[in-house]
């Protein structure tokens, strides 16, 4: 019994040994060289699928068969279900190398969630059909997103609307939508444009002027998924017409990898003051109770910018009836100028010596904001004998 174990344990040794002189033997005689060669598209994207190819190549004198080839596939990469990790490439002659190697094609899913940069990604290789497995090394998929966005996420600006010829602060709220850092982030208000032409170039500039800092603010960087606010102080030119302006604006950034960005965008801002139209009473001819006369109602525009759409209403009272249309039209009145609505009315016949006269008005300014407003004016009315002490009897 003894003999028949010590013969067992003998035969088990030379097995062994002869496995590793054959092993030696095609490791002296087999060279197997695996390289990525390629990756499509390049980089690949979250959430996409990507490409990739390697090159198995001999460059050993031996033939080798039964060689298979295995991703081993995770975060952020994966197969579809149904897919094989393994491929069985079988025999690749000696000096098999060059043009003549093996192409191995994998194609994976890029996780959603993955990490902009180098992600790797596991293989290993087996010479007996899958009894002892080799791994040739580290190999890397670049991955990025489809565009680092930079988002404009809101603009406003103080005071609202901006007031030609005064300071305003305009606010920018920019959004990092990328999953990675984004950086040297310039924001260039285009203040003045230029059109240039075969013959000639031609300066257009807007009428804002930058105040106390140039036209150009810069930011560090934005983390992922991070905002951050820039802010410029505008001074409208005091002539600047209400109205609504488009400021054009360049963005200019890099990502990690160190890929420039640059994104042209527009933003539009609302330039005019609040109108100032102020009602009068211009002139009358009456000055006594119970006549019937007519009232010069005049509206002055004292503000730096036009009004238009001025529609007039003097409200009948107690103390007058209209006798003339309640309503006048005036239409569009320009800054630093007037229009008069003219009235018949009758003042009736009672105790108080002035007569109010209730006018509703209404109008737009140039950006199309309604105003609407009441005042009330008054006339001074006297007895007989009043008038004719001040000569208004006649």
């Amino acid at each position: 019994m003894k003999k028949e174990m010590k013969s067992i344990g003998i035969l088990c040794v030379m097995m062994i040994v002869c496995a590793a002189v054959s092993l030696a033997a095609i490791s002296s005689s087999v060279d197997i060289d695996v390289s990525l060669i390629n990756q499509n598209p390049d980089p690949a994207e979250p959430g996409k699928y990507v490409e990739v190819k390697w090159k198995v190549e001999n460059a050993g004198s031996s033939n080798t068969e039964n060689v298979i080839f295995e991703v081993l596939p995770k975060f952020p990469f994966s197969l579809d279900p149904g897919e094989s990790a393994t491929q069985k490439i079988g025999s690749i002659w000696g000096r098999q190398i060059g043009d003549n190697g093996v192409i191995v094609t994998y194609r994976f899913k890029v996780d959603e969630n993955a990490v902009e940069g180098q992600n790797e990604i596991e293989i290993r290789y087996s010479l007996d059909n899958g009894v002892s497995w080799q791994k040739p090394g580290k190999f890397y998929i670049n991955i990025r997103t489809h565009d680092a966005i930079l988002n404009i996420k809101k603009v406003s600006y103080s005071p609202d609307p901006m007031p030609p010829g005064k300071k305003a602060i305009l606010s920018i709220e920019l959004e990092n939508m990328a999953d990675s850092l984004l950086k040297d982030i310039k924001i260039s208000l285009n203040l003045i444009t230029v059109l240039q032409t075969a013959t000639s170039i031609t300066y257009n500039e807007l009428s804002f002027s930058t105040f106390g800092t140039t036209n150009q603010q810069v930011i560090k960087n934005i983390g992922a998924g991070k905002t951050k606010t820039v802010e410029f102080t505008l001074i409208p030119d005091p002539d600047a017409a209400s109205d609504v302006y488009k400021i054009p604006i360049t963005i200019e950034y890099s990502d990690e990898l160190g890929t420039n960005y640059s994104k042209s965008e527009v933003i539009s801002v609302i330039v005019g003051d609040e109108p100032i139209l102020e009602p009068l009473i211009a002139s009358t001819n009456i000055y006594k109770k119970g006549q019937v006369g007519e009232i010069d109602i005049s509206f002055v525009n004292k503000g730096t910018t036009d009004v238009k759409l001025l529609d007039v209403e003097l409200k009948e009272s107690d103390y007058v009836k209209v006798i003339s249309s309640a309503n006048v039209y005036l239409g569009n009145i320009d800054s630093d100028d007037y229009e008069i609505a003219e009235f018949k009315v009758y003042v009736n016949d009672l105790d108080d010596s002035r007569v109010p006269l209730i006018i509703n008005y209404n109008y737009l300014d140039p950006n199309n904001n309604r105003y609407e407003e009441q005042e009330t004016l008054y006339i001074d009315v006297y007895s007989n004998k009043e008038a004719k002490k001040y000569g208004l009897d006649g």
